[in-house]
């Protein structure tokens, strides 16, 4: 059975025709695996909806889902493609025909409309509006383009809650293994000759807005950066472990604190020559 994922996407314009953005989720088991918004330039809201559907579903297609639910609040582009309404408009045309290509990539996909109060098409719309609100006069303009991460594969943990998970992983010596994504799969090879990696995750369930953390039984605070919290604005986990074994694209490791279901980043080898005092 193939893999199956929830696909949300939104599109917005400011003008109909004006500045643009594109954004979606993607979801598995109620979780957010991957979210996405970037600005598109000059265009209607229905091209923004029908740009987000095409991004999205290639996006699912790379992470090697094989069915996918497609979700939406744009009635028209919901109906165009289900069939029951014709796409009459020469610019939605080969938008269109380019989503009917992405829609063949998997072997079994639908299309629902879900009205704007549904908390994932909320947060893609928050995503597409904040890709709008970015300073274009700002020398980091291209920041949201340029700065990007995609993971690479997923944590199997015995870790299920953020209770559950010790403050440092190396303090809890207990195995998990990290599923690669098939189209990463590649990028292993050589890594079998290290006994510790660091792995890069993305601490999907931390707050993003706490720059001050208190330090537990020393009654004072320090800034987030100070410190090893999860709870900071890019939550990025960085984790030396023990690598007990690889196979094919599966990674057994002992010492990670990340919970089950983690995005993976990155993974680097550990060198003692440059990596400790």
């Amino acid at each position: 059975m193939g893999k199956k994922a929830l696909l949300y996407t939104d599109g917005a314009s400011r003008g109909n025709p004006g500045k643009a953005a594109l954004a979606y989720l993607i979801v598995e088991d109620g979780r957010i695996i991957l979210e996405h918004g970037e600005r598109i330039g000059k265009a209607t809201n229905n091209e923004a909806e029908y740009r987000a559907l095409i991004a999205g579903l290639k996006a699912a297609a790379s992470l090697d889902v094989h069915e996918v639910s497609v979700f939406s609040d744009s009635e028209l582009m919901v109906k165009q493609m289900r069939g029951l309404y014709a796409v009459r408009s020469e610019r939605l045309l080969p938008l269109f025909r380019q989503a009917q290509e992405a829609k063949s990539m998997f072997e079994h996909i639908t299309f629902t409309s879900v009205p704007r109060e549904n908390s994932f098409i909320k947060k893609a719309d928050l995503l597409a509006n904040d890709a709008l609100d970015s300073d274009s006069n700002s020398p980091l303009k291209n920041v949201s383009e340029e700065v990007r991460v995609r993971p690479i594969g997923f944590v199997c943990s015995p870790y299920k809650a953020v209770k559950d998970a010790p403050c440092q992983g190396r303090l809890d010596p207990v195995e998990s293994t990290i599923e690669i994504h098939p189209q990463y799969e590649a990028g292993l090879v050589g890594l079998e000759k290290y006994d510790k990696i660091f792995i890069l995750s993305w601490f999907d369930q931390s707050s993003r807005d706490q720059l001050y953390v208190e330090n537990p039984g020393r009654g004072d605070s320090r800034g987030v950066f100070a410190t090893r919290s999860p709870n900071r604005p890019n939550p990025v986990g960085l984790t030396l472990v023990d690598l007990l074994d690889i196979h094919e694209r599966i990674l057994h490791v002992r010492g990670l604190d990340a919970l089950n279901g983690t995005p993976i980043l990155d993974i680097k080898p550990y060198h003692p020559d440059i990596d400790s005092d």
